[in-house]
């Protein structure tokens, strides 16, 4: 039986090839759009969910694993930014504050569904407008959860991490690593 990665980001590609795991990918094209105004963690497992499952249902012999990132913050949910001033906007938002970045994963199965998450907190330093400007200016910031990549932005945003680096970068290992989903993967 095989494995398809439902994504296209390559800090995940990175990370389950990084874990050994021979896949393919198959980018999940569906709307995000939060229209059951879920909570976040709620939001995050139901969007990897319905990513396993658009590329299971025409791939049934398959695995499929498909992966969430949000960032969370008082609450609220903080996905991709649609352009540089909505990026601005954001990381000035997250200046000197403390919010949460959760991923999930979902993997179909045999027509079964298996998921995790995990919370990880990160503090921004107090940024200068002139900061987060070069930070925008000279990172790609559009398809980053809370307009920040975090291998990018560490030395440079970030003041204070608690919990999972990796979750951060989209793959939430440590809850992996004790996951049924790990054990069906190295049974394949």
């Amino acid at each position: 039986m095989s494995l398809i990665l439902a994504s296209s980001s390559p800090r995940r590609k990175r990370i389950l090839r990084e874990l050994g795991y021979d896949f393919q990918c198959i980018s999940p094209d569906i709307d995000e759009s939060n229209v059951n105004n879920l909570k976040p963690i709620d939001y995050v497992l139901n969007i990897s969910q319905r990513k396993a499952s658009h590329i299971w249902r025409n791939h049934k012999e398959s695995c499929v694993l498909a992966g969430d990132t949000i960032v969370d913050f008082n609450n609220q949910i903080i996905g991709k930014p649609s352009s540089h001033s909505e990026a601005f906007t954001i990381i000035d938002k997250l200046s000197n504050e403390t919010h949460s970045v959760i991923s999930g994963l979902s993997l179909f199965f045999e027509g079964k569904v298996t998921s995790i998450f995990d919370k990880t907190d990160v503090t921004f330093k107090k940024l200068s407008k002139s900061t987060i400007e070069n930070y925008i200016e000279s990172f790609d910031v559009l398809d980053k959860a809370g307009a920040y990549n975090i291998e990018d932005a560490e030395n440079i945003l970030i003041k204070h991490i608690d919990g999972c680096y990796n979750n951060i970068v989209g793959f939430p290992l440590k809850k992996f690593e004790m996951s049924k989903i790990k054990k069906i993967l190295d049974s394949l």
